[in-house]
């Protein structure tokens, strides 16, 4: 097993602190969701960290770093699968890297093509099938501005429009917090987390209510899967 490192283990000569103190800890929470273990996930963040190593500092980014982590946890479990006579896995691994791939491409998806606003809609609407009047009611808006919102995120992703940026309307700090946030929903199949974390969003400026709902039923569509459907 690789040995645990520490900021201090690694050569200061090579060792960038605010690449460990600014990146480290959201490669190790993504890292412990792939592997389903804080055992195998610090492992992977590990071994992720000091092959970014080789990277300049200025090419450093979490999505960077979640790509290194991502071929590496399937490495592994192919690694695992050929030494195991008998694999040890719930589900066949083509079937579990297929679920990360299409997990890992629908958050990117949110990110890249809408805002925030956006981004939150699509999730609540597409992965966790909430009416149109329940999303309003979340964003203390009209359900005709949701609707609105949704037909527009939907045309970019039909046309896929890319002479318009969405960059100027993303917070970096606020993407960050929200890329987290949907690796959590669609990992734990439930949209708590993300309602929980609206009234913090900024640039989405509505101060929402919570609304509780039974998310076992009527909600058989796994989020990720529905999500790349949607795309």
């Amino acid at each position: 097993m690789t040995q645990k490192l520490s900021p201090d283990s690694v050569d200061s000569s090579q060792q960038d602190d605010r690449l460990w103190n600014e990146y480290y800890p959201k490669l190790q929470r993504y890292c412990r969701f792939l592997a389903q273990s804080s055992w195998d996930g610090d492992d992977i963040a590990n071994e992720t960290y000091l092959k970014a190593l080789k990277y300049h500092p200025q090419q450093m980014s979490s999505a960077l770093l979640n790509k290194i982590a991502y071929h590496h946890w399937v490495d592994l479990l192919r690694k695992r699968k050929n030494e195991t006579i008998e694999a040890d896995f719930d589900q066949p691994i083509h079937e579990v890297t297929k679920q990360l791939d299409e997990m890992t491409h629908a958050v990117e998806l949110l990110l890249k093509q809408f805002t925030p606003k956006q981004a939150v809609i699509f999730m609540l609407k597409e992965a966790f099938q909430y009416q149109l009047k329940e999303i309003a009611d979340l964003l203390r808006t009209t359900e005709m501005a949701v609707k609105a919102s949704l037909h527009r995120a939907k045309k970019r992703l039909e046309k896929d429009d890319q002479a318009f940026s969405v960059e100027s309307f993303w917070d970096e700090v606020e993407k960050e917090q929200l890329t987290d946030i949907f690796y959590e929903a669609l990992k734990n199949q439930d949209p708590t987390v993300l309602i929980q974390s609206i009234p913090s969003i900024t640039s989405i400026k509505e101060v929402p209510k919570i609304i509780s709902r039974n998310f076992q039923s009527g909600h058989s569509s796994t989020p990720s899967s529905t999500l790349c459907m949607a795309a």
